[in-house]
């Protein structure tokens, strides 16, 4: 049964994926066949959604008719006032229009009337040949009929979009009771794409299938039934104009258009033109002569073109711009994601059968294809043979020694669409050679699955031969250019590797600075080399503890990020790392007091001491600097510090500080955690636990934890986090991640 119920889950998975890619192809497909015709649609429709607003407001709006004015009121006082009477009108605003001769003292032509004494109000607005030209644009190109099939497959191709653009919303937030789900703001395009596609949905399917309806109304025109009756108004009696029956039980307010008669003939009538049908009257005895009501397709229509132009809803009209407007947005940002994805795809110069270096990527829009693109120019710059591909071209790769897996996690903890065929492929194909493998997991902690689909291919290829796995899978949140780098870094030292790995590519606009070294302090635990650096800006600029410094050595066109502390005199506070193979951290290491170099300074406003609150900080190694440059600010928030190192050497770099904010009190408490202490082995997650209490009354009073420090320590305080909150019955840690109670910057 069980192993029925897996093969079951596994075609509906599948099922499932096939769908998403559907989904996924025909909303590009049909964005780029559309995007010319899409475009003119749009901003004329910007332009046409203002026509409704200003004829509301240049309208006699306190003048309308209403259900207390019926025609036999308003009829006879036009035949008394007006020598001739060609039409009344109610137009989409409620406004009464007619169209008369009038004698010398009374107007004549086409202008707003007051609906119970017919007097002029106001003459109609010229013409706007603006509106004109625009609407031609708008539905048919000015090529006739022609332009309006195009126009028309336009607005058709726009709900199919919508459609396949909310059907991958719906598996991004995994089902459609979570469509409204919070999204994290990792990349703008995707981010604003997505959520004002949830907010636009309705209006745009209904611009859209009204538009549709539209334009299926002007190829084809359904002829409604005609009911004529000559001999009824044979037997009536002539009758006076308020006497028609038709016009008593009419009010004014349901009419559209009542056209008088030409002449006295008999064969002449009055044509009245009702909300839910068309009516021709006898002149003479108010009969009605002929009747026809108008059909399910005809009410659509009128429905349709209310809800596509705005006619008398002046409201709706600027919704329809505003989504017009979110349409040019769509398209920008549409254009851009695709152009990512697209971009971000490597050109492999040897085979995979004959490289040895593998680079596989899982990703949903083009994001973790950039990480797996840096690895492979570095090696590839480095005189390897690289191959890098997706993780659904998963093959047998018989050169190969290494294989590294970049997976980000899509909706609940499923893989991204290209990467989607990945396990079913591992369990099919034997690699002929043992492959040295290295995940990295891309994903957001604000959801619970957080890079789920990396754990599973972890796991997977764990109990596989074939590969070996040294260390578990690393897990990188929000895309942190410093916790991939390290990654890497560690991966070398694994291998013995030998290449330099760019973070990222300074922005043109960035400011270099030059900084002056004031202080430098080098330690050696045992286990390397730790050093801080005191530097002071040679220019006036504002900053914070938290934010970051981006430093590039000489000759080098890519900048390190480094986060600081801010100390009392106003220097930044640098605690680094010295590795063997990393370039930067290395020409820091090798500056003097005195010394300069050149950097710029990048806010990280996401990881700045809250306001309000009291803080748990939590350190390990070089995570400590901007901690100690928040602890030195005087507030009346409670703080407390649970700091990680190796030993007690690892804390003489920070003695100075600590000696100082401990006896002015800016420290509330202060625990330390030896990793390598004999007899008294701890972690920082280990603290976590043993003050659970303190843990517990901080999240419950709306406090704040900040974590700074390695990926690895992260995962443990987070681990601990968790089990805390679940036995205390509290909301789950990704609630207070989403909340900005807990940050982090973790490398």
């Amino acid at each position: 049964m069980p192993v029925n119920q897996n093969k079951h889950n596994a075609v509906f998975g599948f099922f499932l994926q096939r769908l998403a890619n559907f989904w996924r192809t025909s909303h590009l497909l049909l964005a780029v066949f559309s995007s010319v015709f899409l475009l003119i649609a749009s901003i004329s429709g910007i332009i046409l959604s203002t026509a409704p607003v200003a004829e509301h407001f240049s309208s006699p709006s306190d003048k309308l008719a209403t259900d207390t004015t019926r025609l036999s009121d308003i009829v006879p006082q036009l035949k008394e006032d007006y020598i001739e009477v060609f039409s009344l009108s109610v137009d989409q605003e409620k406004a009464v229009q007619v169209d008369v001769i009038g004698f010398d003292e009374n107007p004549d032509g086409a202008f707003y009337i007051h609906p119970s004494t017919g007097e002029k109000l106001a003459d109609l607005p010229p013409k706007n040949e603006v509106y004109t030209w625009v609407t031609t644009l708008h539905r048919s190109l000015f090529l006739h009929n022609t332009g309006r099939i195009f126009m028309g497959i336009t607005v058709f191709l726009l709900l199919l979009i919508t459609l396949s653009g909310m059907a991958l919303v719906i598996k991004r937030t995994n089902g459609f009771r979570n469509i409204f789900a919070h999204i994290k703001k990792q990349n703008s395009a995707q981010f604003y794409h997505t959520i004002l596609g949830r907010i636009a949905f309705v209006p745009i399917v209904i611009m859209a299938f009204s538009g549709s309806v539209l334009f299926l109304n002007t190829q084809f025109k359904p002829q409604g039934n005609r009911e004529i009756n000559l001999e009824v108004s044979k037997k009536n009696e002539n009758l006076e104009l308020q006497d028609f029956p038709i016009f008593q039980n009419t009010y004014l307010s349901e009419v559209k258009t009542l056209n008088f008669p030409f002449s006295s003939d008999e064969e002449d009538y009055f044509e009245l033109e009702l909300q839910d049908r068309a009516i021709k009257i006898n002149q003479f005895t108010g009969s009605i002569i002929a009747e026809q009501k108008a059909t399910w397709i005809e009410n659509l229509t009128t429905l349709s073109i209310t809800l596509h132009t705005g006619r008398g809803q002046w409201i709706w009209a600027i919704v329809l711009g505003l989504i017009s407007l979110n349409l040019l947005y769509f398209m920008y940002s549409g254009t851009k994601i695709a152009w990512r994805r697209l971009s971000s795809k490597s050109r492999n110069k040897v085979n995979p059968e004959d490289a040895e270096f593998i680079i596989l990527t899982g990703s949903e829009n083009g994001s973790t294809r950039k990480f797996g693109q840096l690895l492979f120019l570095a090696l590839v710059n480095s005189g390897k043979s690289v191959y890098i591909t997706d993780m659904n071209h998963y093959q047998s790769f018989p050169k190969a020694k290494h294989l590294v897996i970049m997976a980000s996690t899509y909706g609940d903890g499923d893989p991204p669409f290209n990467a989607r065929h990945f396990l079913s492929k591992v369990e099919e194909i034997e690699q002929r050679n043992t492959l040295k493998t290295h995940v990295i997991g891309f994903g957001s902690m604000i959801y619970p699955q957080f890079c789920q689909f990396a754990i599973d291919v972890y796991d997977s290829l764990d109990k596989k031969l074939g590969f070996e796995l040294k260390a578990p899978p690393t897990l990188i949140d929000g895309r942190s250019q410093t916790s991939f780098s390290l990654s890497i870094e560690e991966w070398k030292k694994q291998h013995a590797l030998s290449f330099e790995l760019p973070n990222e590519a300074p922005k043109k606009t960035e400011h270099l600075l030059p900084f002056e070294i004031n202080q430098k302090q080098v330690v050696d635990d045992g286990f390397g080399l730790t050093f801080t650096l005191e530097v002071t800006p040679k220019e006036r600029i504002n900053f914070q503890s938290g934010d970051l410094l981006a430093i590039a050595p000489p000759g080098d066109d890519v900048a390190r990020y480094y986060s600081i502390g801010k100390t009392e005199e106003g220097n930044i506070l640098l605690s680094i790392k010295k590795h063997d193979v990393g370039e930067c951290s290395n020409f820091l290491f090798n500056q003097e007091v005195g010394g300069e170099f050149m950097a710029y300074l990048k806010v990280n406003s996401k990881f700045h001491l809250p306001k309000k609150g009291d803080v748990l900080m939590i350190a390990n190694g070089t995570g400590i600097a901007p901690f100690l440059g928040m602890s030195s600010l005087f507030s009346k928030q409670k703080k407390t510090f649970y700091l990680g190192g190796r030993n007690p050497l690892s804390f003489k770099l920070y003695h100075k500080f600590i000696q100082h904010n401990k006896s002015t009190e800016l420290f509330n408490k202060l625990h330390f955690a030896l990793s390598k202490e004999e007899g008294n082995q701890r972690y920082v997650q280990d603290l976590v636990i043993e003050n659970r209490s303190e843990v517990v009354r901080l999240l419950k009073s709306k406090g704040n934890i900040m974590i700074c420090g390695s990926i690895k320590m992260r995962d443990g305080v987070l681990d601990a986090l968790k089990l805390i909150l679940k036995e205390e019955g509290l909301p789950p840690l990704e609630k207070y991640i989403e909340k900005g109670k807990v940050l982090m910057d973790c490398y």
